[in-house]
């Protein structure tokens, strides 16, 4: 009787079978299966070319600016953990009701006052740096000037005062057509005054930096000197236009 398998006969056979077996288990590649492959090997290599990227950015820092760089990490996290915590006792005050109104008033006006110096309605006042550019030879570019400017917010800066314009998110610095430097349209002479209110332990060596700004005004002809104030006074302020497609939904 048959038991319902079949067995090959010759040796020849068998090898065919066992061939045959193989290449079922044998994964098949699919188009499919390719085209993920292909993928995941792209984002891998990408993320490899961004990690070497960062080392390379970081290689031919100094320890004394690496140092730097991790205080100024340390300081605005802390600063950060402050804000944080102050927000967490006035929105705790609100919400237990104490002081009622009060302390609603109270935290409204202190945050109006916060956002009327960021956008540069309101005169201001504490430490920071002042920062002279000596340009005789006019020689100066914009973009050195922004670069500054740059890197003072990038330190910190809460406030910054070019000449007698204030700086605020959409300034522009310019070149005007007889060459001289044009702040929000306004021209500014030599020796370019810049005023900003920040941390100035920070600030200083910021601009310091191999290769930053005072490296940038010097290789456009300029000489370049900063020294921390206690007391910074920034008086100029900006009018905020009037919103003409937009209305406050209550």
């Amino acid at each position: 009787m048959s038991d319902g398998t079949r067995t090959p006969g010759s040796p020849e056979q068998q090898k065919l079978v066992w061939r045959r077996f193989r290449d079922t288990l044998r994964p098949q590649a699919t188009l499919s299966q390719l085209i993920v492959g292909l993928l995941c090997l792209l984002l891998g290599l990408s993320i490899v070319a961004q990690v070497r990227q960062g080392d390379d950015s970081l290689e031919g820092a100094s320890q004394q600016e690496l140092v730097r760089l991790l205080d100024e990490s340390g300081r605005h996290a802390a600063d950060l953990e402050v804000e944080n915590a102050e927000l967490d006792r006035t929105l705790e005050t609100l919400r237990s009701g104490r002081e009622g109104d009060v302390a609603a008033q109270n935290a409204a006006e202190e945050r109006l006052e916060d956002l009327e110096i960021l956008a540069g309605t309101a005169p201001a006042q504490g430490r920071g740096v002042l920062v002279s550019i000596a340009d005789p030879e006019r020689t100066v570019r914009a973009s050195t000037l922004l670069g500054v400017v740059q890197e003072l917010r990038n330190a910190g800066a809460e406030v910054i005062q070019i000449g007698e314009v204030r700086v605020v998110a959409s300034t522009s610095i310019t070149t005007g057509p007889a060459g001289d430097l044009l702040v929000d349209g306004t021209s500014i002479r030599a020796p370019y005054e810049v005023r900003a209110i920040g941390d100035p332990a920070v600030m200083e060596p910021a601009l310091r930096i191999p290769g930053g700004a005072a490296d940038s005004i010097a290789g456009d002809g300029g000489t370049f000197a900063a020294a921390a104030d206690d007391e910074i006074r920034i008086e100029a302020t900006v009018e905020l236009p009037a919103p003409e497609h937009s209305r406050v939904v209550k």
